[in-house]
């Protein structure tokens, strides 16, 4: 669940490099995280932990899915 990660139970990712190999995460607030790191970033005068061309990026990808879902063609987003 990489958007929205239960409050209830740790998490799983499957990391394929040519073998595949699991991580968990333990419960928490992934906003809070976020949250606090950035802030963390700004009162320190650090880098912020997700750059802008990070939410650039994000919202290339979901403007392609929404392309894609309304033409019904599933192939390459790009």
């Amino acid at each position: 669940m990489p958007v929205n990660a239960p409050p209830d139970r740790p998490q799983r990712i499957f990391v394929d490099v040519g073998e595949i190999r699991t991580e968990e995460f333990p419960i928490c607030n992934q906003y809070t995280l976020q949250g606090d790191e950035f802030s963390r970033a700004i009162r320190e005068g650090g880098e912020v932990p997700t750059p802008l061309e990070d939410a650039l990026r994000n919202m290339a990808v979901i403007d392609a899915l929404v392309r894609s879902s309304q033409s019904g063609n599933m192939g390459n987003a790009g």
